[in-house]
């Protein structure tokens, strides 16, 4: 009887964890900070999803309290042997930086940090040895999309936890994502599972390399 139970307990909880994941599972991956009251900052324009991402950033800038938008150069596959035939391609920090002097922004105001990243850590690496070498810096605003927001601000608090810089977050409002109901979208589960996947591998390993 108590075998019985314990079973039965096992399952209930496994389903209200499941329920309280359909429920939670997409906004827990959002992370969104008041960024109102900045009145001066460095943004930093994560790689990615390119349009979305260049959009929002360009909002922020516009909005008269971002000195400078950062971007770091991507890895891009296959680069060197196009290279050996003399063809060139732009990566995302290239095609970002293009959106966003078409829509107004200056290109003095938009610095792109050569890297060649693969993934967030990356990034956040290259961005730390700037900021070294910029002290006067002291206050940074990541964008990215709504679902890699949480991730992306964990790892470049951990990058950065030795300097003095307050970190903010503020994603895309052009990002389709729907945190809510994204059990409802083919494009928006596989977003989820994804970062889920990378958030734990972060936690796992990624955390100790920073």
């Amino acid at each position: 009887m108590r075998k019985r139970y314990i079973i039965l307990t096992v399952i209930v909880l496994f389903i209200l964890m499941i329920l309280l994941f359909f429920r939670f599972g997409g906004e827990l991956l959002v992370k969104e900070d008041n960024i109102e009251e900045i009145e001066e900052a460095v943004l930093v324009l994560l790689m990615g999803s390119v349009g979305d991402r260049a959009l929002g950033a360009y909002e922020l800038y516009e909005n008269g309290n971002i000195d400078q938008i950062l971007l770091v150069e991507s890895h891009i596959e296959g680069e060197e042997l196009l290279g050996e035939r003399d063809i060139a391609i732009p990566g995302d920090a290239d095609l970002s930086k293009h959106i966003l002097t078409e829509l107004g922004a200056p290109q003095e105001d938009i610095t792109i940090l050569p890297g060649h990243a693969e993934s967030t850590k990356d990034e956040a690496v290259t961005v730390k040895e700037y900021l070294k070498d910029n002290p006067d810096i002291n206050t940074v605003i990541l964008t990215t999309s709504k679902f890699h927001s949480y991730r992306a601000n964990l790892i470049f608090n951990k990058a950065l936890k030795d300097q003095d810089v307050a970190i903010y977050s503020s994603p895309t409002p052009y990002d389709p994502f729907e945190a809510k109901g994204w059990y409802q979208d083919r494009e928006d589960i596989q977003r989820v599972i994804t970062e889920y996947i990378k958030l734990a591998h972060y936690l796992l390993l990624e955390q100790f390399q920073l």
